[in-house]
């Protein structure tokens, strides 16, 4: 299986970042996961982080998916996936961040 970013679009109050699937059969599926704009508004959370975290969403779905409970096509980054991409992209800049962030 391969994950292709492929870019992403503005809407209202978020971004949307847009990838394709490729199976072994040479299917293709295509996935977008949303972050709100808000998001990238907290330090040090940044617009170049949103493809790391949306491919890291994305590649957990698909490891949990099966044949009886596929894959959602449309996924959304919540605090929570913000947090934890954090924790483990910005170690020093952790403590700080969570002091700024009421959960």
């Amino acid at each position: 299986m391969y994950i292709q970013y492929h870019g992403f679009s503005l809407e209202a109050a978020s971004r949307a970042y847009a990838f394709h699937v490729i199976d072994s059969a040479q299917e293709t599926r295509e996935f977008t996961i949303n972050v709100e704009n808000s998001a990238f508004r907290i330090l040090p959370f940044k617009f170049q982080d949103g493809p790391g975290i949306c491919f890291g969403r994305l590649k957990q779905e698909l490891d949990r998916e099966t044949s009886e409970a596929p894959a959602k096509h449309h996924l959304r980054i919540t605090p929570s996936d913000i947090q934890q991409y954090v924790e483990k992209t910005y170690p020093k800049h952790f403590k700080k961040w969570t002091a700024r962030v009421k959960p």
